[in-house]
Order: structure tokens, then C-alpha cells, then sequence
């Protein structure tokens, strides 16, 4: 084997597998036979991403993930959910490439598909608020929509309006808060 990852058309469809040879850094997912003969089935994947998500996410070099097709690279940027119509209504799910620290949530097909049910959420901030709850950057919590960016302070709201709530910035960005008075 040269070390190097396969061109998927050339191997077995769907069938992709993780190759050490170089150890657990410069690993990748490949489906040539190779590789996927002798492979418990319960250690194949359907796609090449799904491999890579599985057998490398803590890969700190990015090997396996950078080794995708350009049109499967994820973006490293969180999904445009439901208002794009790209996203799957109320599926979300935790996104772990960039690391704890840059995660998010995305409801994109290509992370959804193949989550198991207990890891999918019905909201964008229940899943930030589940997996990232302790995460110094907030990154998944700032990639909220507007509308849906926790205050920090609680609004009494069963005095306001319902479901009618406005920023408040009386004392700054950064001190800012959500209201229904």
C-alpha cells in the first residue's frame, strides 16, 4: 500500500475502512479491497466521511478529514438550519471537527444521517446546550440565530408579551440579555 488514501471510484462502493498504517495521525479512510477484505463488518462504512468521523475525530493532524473530495470537506462552519431550507427540520446534531472548543451543531444531512436517535436533537440550542454547555469559546451558542441567543438573564415571562421577545443592550453588547416586558 502507499500509504495513501484511495480515489473512491477505483474501490468497493460503499464499503470504506480505517487504515493505521502510518499510525492513528496520518490515518485515512480507504475502500480498496486491500483494506476492506477481512474487515469486521461492524468496522466498514458507507461513506468515506462517516469513516473518518468515527475512526479519526480526535485527529489532531486532520489527515483523514482533508483527504475528502472538496465537495465533502465539511466547512468547518455550522449548517444554515431550517431558514435556508438546507437543513432536516428539527434534527441537530453535535459537530466535533473542529475539536470541543470549535464545535457546533448543524442539521445537515451529512451529519444527521447515521447519528443515533439519542444523539439527535429537536432544537439547535438544545443540542449546544447538551454538548458544548461547557465551552470557553461559546462557539456553538454564537452561531445561534439572533432570535434565539440565550440572555443570561432571565425574562419573568409570564408578565411579558408571549412569545415576543426583544434584545436588550441598556448596558452593552456583552451585557446584553433577552426581554418580553
Amino acid at each position: 500500500p502507499s500509504g495513501q488514501p484511495s480515489l473512491s471510484e477505483l474501490g468497493l462502493p460503499n464499503q470504506f475502512v480505517a487504515v493505521r498504517a502510518n499510525g492513528y495521525d496520518e490515518g485515512y479512510c480507504s475502500n480498496l479491497k486491500e483494506f476492506v477484505i477481512g474487515t469486521p463488518e461492524a468496522q466498514i462504512y458507507d461513506t468515506e466521511f462517516e469513516c473518518c468521523t468515527e475512526e479519526f475525530a480526535d485527529q489532531k493532524s486532520g489527515t483523514c478529514i482533508s483527504n475528502l473530495d472538496g465537495d465533502r470537506q465539511p466547512s468547518g462552519q455550522p449548517s444554515l438550519g431550517n431558514a435556508s431550507g438546507l437543513g432536516l427540520p428539527n434534527q441537530f446534531v453535535a459537530v466535533f471537527t473542529n475539536g470541543f472548543e470549535g464545535g457546533y451543531c448543524s442539521n445537515l444531512k451529512e451529519f444527521v444521517i447515521g447519528t443515533p436517535e439519542a444523539q439527535i436533537y429537536e432544537t439547535e440550542f438544545e443540542c449546544c446546550t447538551e454538548n458544548f454547555a461547557d465551552q470557553t469559546t461559546h462557539t456553538c451558542i454564537s452561531n445561534l440565530d439572533e432570535d434565539r441567543q440565550p440572555s443570561g438573564q432571565p425574562s419573568l415571562s409570564e408578565l411579558g408579551l408571549p412569545n415576543q421577545f426583544v434584545a436588550v443592550r441598556a448596558n452593552g453588547y456583552d451585557e446584553g440579555y433577552c426581554s418580553n416586558l
